[in-house]
């Protein structure tokens, strides 16, 4: 018997075994919402499986792109578990309110890209932003996007230029920078219950921008990334640049969106 078809088995099993274990969703709602990554799938599956034995009930969402792929398969491995159910996107922001984080076990880089510039264009881009806005936790699963994980590496990434997984990884960063949670898929459960138990959620995000601010550090010689242009604007300090200095072309996007004036000194 291969992994595959010992994970069809566990799947059985827990299929039946969940419905007499008491899961009512009693410990409050969780959105999980899948973009269009693909690293990391099946783990993407079981983590889901893990928050409904946990005691939450789960709603989800899906990217159009997400849906396309693979949103009838997501159901179909989901089938006979209880409290598990699609988010009804016509009152999404007060389910938002109502929720106890939100989890994206399958991120991809178009919807990294939008966070990292905090761009909201669809349902699932809107929920993660503001899930960002009121505070909520936000726990995302990075072997979708990282170059390095192992599945990247072997399906998509082979060739991947330096320049190229350098700008993704940026991106983590920055998104890493606004107070999300980055994890490997596999920890997401685990995750979010230490977030839940370590402190009230609307203290999270500020907590994570005041401590960022404290690190600012434009000395002479460093590369200027996004994360210093978020630090500076939550600092309210311009950004020089020496001779020695170089900034990435995503610092200097956010620095113009956000209004963090640049300087050249000689």
């Amino acid at each position: 018997m291969d992994e595959k078809q010992i994970q069809k088995v566990i799947a059985e099993v827990l299929k039946r075994l969940v419905p007499h274990l008491g899961t009512t969703g009693q410990r409050g709602d969780v959105i999980v919402v899948f973009t269009g990554a693909t690293g990391g799938f099946t783990e993407a599956i079981q983590q889901v499986r893990a928050l409904v034995i946990r005691g939450f009930r789960v709603q989800l969402v899906f990217s159009r792109a997400a849906e396309l792929l693979y949103g009838p398969v997501i159901w179909k491995e989901l089938e006979g578990f209880p409290q598990v159910v699609p988010l009804d996107d016509t009152k999404w922001l007060r389910d938002l309110k109502d929720a106890k984080a939100v989890v994206v076990p399958l991120l991809s880089v178009n919807t990294l890209s939008r966070l990292s510039l905090l761009i909201a264009d669809n349902l699932a881009s809107n929920l993660i932003l503001h899930a960002l806005f009121i505070g909520k936790p936000l726990v995302l699963a990075q072997n979708g996007v990282d170059p390095s994980d192992k599945g990247r590496v072997e399906r998509h990434f082979p060739h991947c230029s330096a320049l190229v997984a350098g700008a993704i990884r940026e991106r983590l960063e920055v998104v890493r920078s606004y107070g999300c949670e980055v994890v490997d898929v596999g920890e997401l459960s685990v995750a979010l219950e230490a977030i839940l138990e370590q402190k009230p959620t609307s203290a999270r995000g500020n907590g994570q921008a005041k401590g960022a601010a404290k690190l600012v550090n434009f000395g002479r010689g460093k590369i200027i990334t996004a994360a210093d242009v978020l630090q500076a604007q939550h600092s309210g300090q311009p950004i020089r640049l020496h001779d020695s200095k170089v900034i990435t072309p995503l610092a200097r996007e956010l620095a113009l969106k956000h209004g963090v004036n640049i300087t050249t000194e000689v």
